[in-house]
């Protein structure tokens, strides 16, 4: 396991019908340094409009360092430190979310509004909540 005790990171976001999907899979790209694989579903919105939503999901050790070097260099570190112990859940779940417009243009500002959603699981044995959030201060501190 990397020295965070992260287990896996799952980015997701959605396209609708009107948007170009390989724009939204660019916009995806800006997050990741090496080579991915998107995931794609399509589904239907609540009044039957076409959404596809598009993800990647990754639980390799040198992934999760890859990504994270690059993740840390690009986020507002300290505004995740301060909002950390509201964006994680009862598995050890952190939850952060950004804007797509916002990232298309480069700007990776956190919007709990966003509608791209980046997930990470932090893991301890034995479970313990304190310990999860101390692994993620370690991560975010400067």
């Amino acid at each position: 396991m990397n020295p965070f005790g992260i287990a896996w990171i799952h980015l997701e976001t959605f396209s609708h019908a009107t948007e170009d999907i390989e724009k939204v899979k660019t916009l995806l790209s800006k997050f990741f340094s090496f080579e991915i694989s998107f995931i794609e579903k399509q589904t239907r919105g609540h009044f039957g409009n076409e959404i596809t939503i598009i993800s990647v999901k990754f639980s390799k050790n040198k992934d999760i360092k890859r990504f994270i070097s690059g993740f840390l260099d690009i986020v507002d570190k300290n505004y995740i430190f301060k909002t950390l112990e509201r964006r994680l859940d009862e598995d050890g779940i952190l939850f952060i979310r950004m804007n797509k417009e916002r990232v298309y243009n480069d700007d990776f500002t956190i919007d709990d509004n966003g509608d791209i959603l980046l997930s990470m699981k932090f893991v301890t044995y034995p479970k313990n909540r304190e310990k999860v959030i101390e692994n993620a201060k370690l991560l975010f501190s400067n």
